[in-house]
């Protein structure tokens, strides 16, 4: 009886273990490559409510390497509470700048 159920267990983790391997390779088959020309641009307005819950958020995705290129918080009207914590926020993570909103073609050339 033991023996049926070790043997249950094994093929349940091993079927576990097989989907688990063919999803990663799935994804990784489609994952969308971005260049160095890539920027993500969040805009960032008032106090910057949810600032840092974005910010963190993009960069748990790139140091997973599914997100690649820069990310700019564009200033739609950041107070000055607001632009101290974007700036604090871009300056503790590599890849992050903050950026007027009148100057975001720049991005672009």
């Amino acid at each position: 009886m033991t023996e049926i159920l070790w043997d249950a267990a094994l093929t349940l983790l091993s079927a576990l273990g097989l989907a688990l391997l063919g999803g990663l390779l799935f994804g990784r088959l489609f994952y969308p490559a971005a260049g160095p020309g890539v920027w993500t641009v969040v805009p960032a307005r008032g106090a910057g409510e949810g600032l840092e819950r974005s910010l963190r958020a993009l960069m748990w995705l790139r140091g997973l390497g599914l997100l690649g290129g820069q990310v700019a918080v564009a200033d739609l009207g950041l107070s000055a509470e607001g632009r101290e914590l974007a700036l604090r926020l871009v300056s503790r993570w590599n890849g992050a700048v903050l950026w007027p909103s009148d100057r975001l073609e720049e991005l672009l050339e």
